[in-house]
């Protein structure tokens, strides 16, 4: 399963928030200066103070688009980037020297999203900004010592050094920018294949279950399938989902430590045959408990409690309410629901709207009432899978 545009989506989100948070420390810094200014440590005069407002009103953008907004998209960025080369243009034109570091400051910060041309975008805009800077800071006299004083000295000492350390500090930039690149490409190659291989052992280990037990044909599917539709109507992210998804597949696996004799059982199990079948929820933690990778502990959390009913009454620890773990829950109205519609050796399906009636009868003893709500909401989604994996 390939999840590289919710892990890259996840990724710039993060660099956003982080951008935010800089952008905070840096009016933080800004504020420091006015003080400093006003108690006569510096000496800039009156336009400090509309320069450095300005520079805290454009620091606060970010703050107001991730935070506030939750605009995470590419324009917003390439729009925050925009406003701070523009805003360390207005800065050094009007306070020079005092701000030289500045006109790097986007540049820079622009690393965050290891982007080469996020980079590139902020160094070409930066160039002709940093350029013009330098002519509004001679024709407002800003600096009179020499050898600003003249055009000449202007270009010669003042924009040529700088347009060569602003392009120094980009090179340097695009070279962190395309080895974290590289990381994260592995990073995300590495990730993809760990879930494979889960996925892989989760299908073998379910197979196993199925040629040895009652439920055969599409089961695992459908129960995973539905939990699927009931993650995602929690609000749980698309990888999240498929996760518990997966995990699911898993839920009856401890039945691979049940007598065989037991589970093809052509007829109803007596009341010892049952306490036995009921072992398989322990002996399914005990199967994955120690397993590595996160499908796998989710699976041995739903493996155990997937037969726990909400008013306490279930097995095999008698949880009961917010004490179930909310996956387990999702596990357990997806497998009452398909043991019910199926076809058993003791009993014919149910019709599905018959399932669907005693899934919401038992809501708040057996079943979540919120969940058991979703479902019934969904329905149509579980009739959906119903139809896609049908027993052959």
């Amino acid at each position: 399963m390939d999840f590289t545009d919710v892990l890259i989506r996840d990724f710039n989100a993060d660099a956003d928030r982080r951008m935010a948070f800089i952008c905070r420390v840096m009016m933080a810094l800004m504020a420091v200066v006015i003080v400093l200014n006003l108690v006569g440590v510096f000496k800039i005069g009156a336009i400090l103070y509309p320069a450095v407002l300005f520079g805290m009103a454009v620091m606060f953008i970010p703050t107001i688009l991730y935070d506030i907004l939750h605009i995470n998209s590419k324009p917003a960025r390439y729009c925050t980037l925009t406003m701070m080369v523009l805003m360390s243009g207005v800065l050094y034109a009007i306070l020079s020297y005092h701000v030289i570091i500045m006109l790097a400051f986007p540049v820079t910060v622009s690393c965050l999203y290891c982007d080469r041309s996020s980079v590139l975008y902020t160094t070409v805009l930066s160039l002709p900004v940093m350029v013009v800077s330098h002519l509004i800071a001679f024709a407002l006299k800003v600096v009179p010592d020499e050898p600003l004083v003249t055009l000449r000295g202007v270009l010669l000492y003042g924009v040529l050094p700088r347009a060569i350390e602003l392009i120094a500090i980009s090179v340097i930039c695009l070279s962190v920018t395309n080895k974290l690149q590289r990381l994260i490409r592995n990073l995300i190659r590495n990730n993809n294949e760990l879930y494979d291989e889960q996925q892989t052992l989760v299908n073998a280990l379910a197979e196993m279950v199925e040629s040895r037990s009652r439920e055969t044909g599409h089961h695992v599917k459908r129960v995973a399938a539905y939990t699927r539709v009931l993650c995602e109507a929690l609000g749980l992210s698309r990888e999240e989902s498929w996760k518990v998804s997966v995990a699911s597949m898993l839920h009856d696996v401890g039945k691979l430590e049940v007598p065989k004799d037991i589970l093809q059982k052509p007829a109803r199990l007596t009341a010892g045959e049952f306490e036995q079948i009921k072992l398989h929820a322990g002996y399914g933690y005990e199967l994955l408990k120690n397993s590595p990778g996160e499908i796998m502990q989710i699976a041995s959390v739903i493996a155990q409690q997937h037969h726990e009913w909400y008013d306490g009454s279930g097995y095999p620890l008698g949880l009961k309410g917010d004490q179930i773990d909310r996956f387990a829950a999702c596990v357990s109205i997806a497998d009452v629901f398909d043991a019910l519609v199926s076809s058993r050796c003791y009993k014919e399906p149910w019709p599905p709207e018959k399932a669907r009636s005693e899934i919401l009868s038992l809501a708040g003893r057996q079943f979540d009432p919120a969940l058991t709500a979703l479902f019934d909401r969904h329905f149509d989604d579980f009739l959906a899978v119903l139809r896609r994996y049908p027993d052959e």
